[in-house]
């Protein structure tokens, strides 16, 4: 009971973060991570309760999985204090001893299944060799991977102006919560038996969610309260809230105007906030901050409204003439007739039939 306790709430968790909106890069990681928690843990049930002995091609599918635990945890780190991009060719070599392992592991599961059962009936037999390379790989990396992030996050606590309003003691904390956890994981797996340690993952993705959900909005919303407009009331300065100040607010207004003008990615037509702000490198928080402040809209009213300016500009060359205008809409971003007319209405103060009068779409 305690095993299928930890593999519902890991999936639960991992299906908040699937639906949450204007994921960041740092959720989609932990999203990640939660259903490999899932799956590392399913693994571990199926072997317990025997059910992978009545499907013995299911028997060593969660043998590598313990190494990706602390990679994820490095890469979360990563993304939520933005001390560096994640392309492909920083995360990749961190996947060599995942790959390792499972190529290693390759003359098992190349058994027939009556072996396999009996390698596992007794504990390994045959496979000490590996079994010693799997626990000293799992322990090092898993080791190395919390140092480097307990690292990353003193560097985040000492530099708070890398970038304000991610680097917040509520990040910091939450960073340190699951490093701490993972690091009792790992201690789990060089003194008790997989009972235990599993035991322990169960305990790990518990409080994951307790923190997580009432301590800070990490599975429900975004970290930072984000105050679209300051109160009129307020003493503080304009932008303290956002953690930008007026001349790091235009510069970045000034970095959104230039990337919609050159590479139109308002005619993206699934466009995030989270994404938006990525291809900036900037919070979300900060991006939706800057945009009220500059335009008066909110994200999706400012992105809607250079989708309709394209559509006007694109509908009056001769040569797009003989599409429809629902296709030109389409074109300039939009994904649906409703959401196309309501915003050409917003802006033009007429439905598209009014404004081109006899032209039908």
């Amino acid at each position: 009971m305690l095993y299928l306790t930890g593999i519902i709430l890991s999936c639960f968790l991992a299906l908040l973060l699937l639906l949450k909106k204007d994921k960041a890069t740092a959720d989609r990681i932990l999203c990640i991570w939660m259903f490999i928690m899932a799956l590392h843990q399913g693994s571990n049930y199926l072997d317990v309760s025997k059910i992978s002995y009545t499907y013995p091609h299911l028997l060593g599918i969660g043998f590598a999985l313990p190494l990706l635990h602390g990679l994820l945890l490095h890469f979360y780190v990563l993304a939520l204090l933005g001390q560096r991009k994640l392309n492909w060719s920083y995360v990749l070599p961190h996947f060599i001893p995942f790959i390792a392992l499972t190529a290693l592991a390759m003359p098992f599961y190349q058994l027939p299944a009556a072996e396999k059962i009996q390698v596992f009936l007794h504990h390994g037999a045959g496979y000490e060799w590996y079994m010693l390379t799997q626990l000293c790989l799992i322990v090092v990396s898993g080791f190395v991977y919390v140092l480097w992030s307990f690292r990353l996050i003193h560097a985040g606590q000492k530099n708070p102006s890398q970038k304000p309003d991610v680097v917040k003691s509520q990040h910091l904390q939450w960073l340190k919560y699951l490093s701490l956890g993972l690091a009792g994981i790992w201690v789990l797996v060089l003194f008790f038996n997989d009972q235990v340690i599993f035991g322990g993952v169960t305990t790990l993705v518990c409080l994951i969610g307790i923190l997580g959900i009432n301590q800070v909005p990490v599975f429900v919303g975004n970290f930072m309260p984000e105050p679209l407009t300051p109160a009129p009331t307020s003493s503080l300065p304009r932008y303290a809230k956002s953690g930008l100040s007026a001349n790091q607010s235009d510069a970045l207004f000034e970095q959104l105007t230039q990337l919609m003008e050159k590479q139109k990615v308002y005619k993206k037509p699934e466009l995030s906030l989270g994404e938006l702000a990525e291809l900036l490198s900037v919070h979300p928080n900060s991006l939706s901050q800057v945009i009220n402040e500059k335009t008066e809209k909110n994200f999706y009213q400012y992105i809607n409204k250079l989708r309709v300016e394209a559509f006007l500009q694109v509908a009056a060359l001769p040569h797009k003439q003989h599409y429809s205008l629902l296709a030109l809409a389409f074109e300039c971003g939009f994904n649906s007739k409703s959401t196309f007319n309501k915003y050409f209405k917003t802006v033009t103060g007429e439905t598209p039939s009014e404004y081109f009068s006899l032209i039908k779409y």
